[in-house]
């Protein structure tokens, strides 16, 4: 049985951060930096199409993507 993304980014990122999705990509909010499996998260969107962005807002850092266009 497959997991679908979003449920695979919450199983990735336990209570380290916190996933949203948002027209076709997700945007996640990075709870606990020094503790946030930041390569396993980016590889894993990248591995679904997804463009990847990282921002600051607010003093909290968010990953953003949206899927990759041809």
């Amino acid at each position: 049985m497959t997991m679908d993304p979003e449920e695979r980014l919450k199983k990735i990122i336990l209570k380290t951060g916190e996933v949203a999705p948002v027209l076709g990509g997700f945007e996640i909010g990075v709870i606990n930096p020094p503790l946030f499996p930041w390569h396993q998260v980016i590889d894993q969107l990248i591995e679904n199409g997804q463009q990847v962005w990282i921002n600051k807002k607010e003093d909290k850092i968010y990953i953003s993507s949206k899927p990759e266009t041809p």
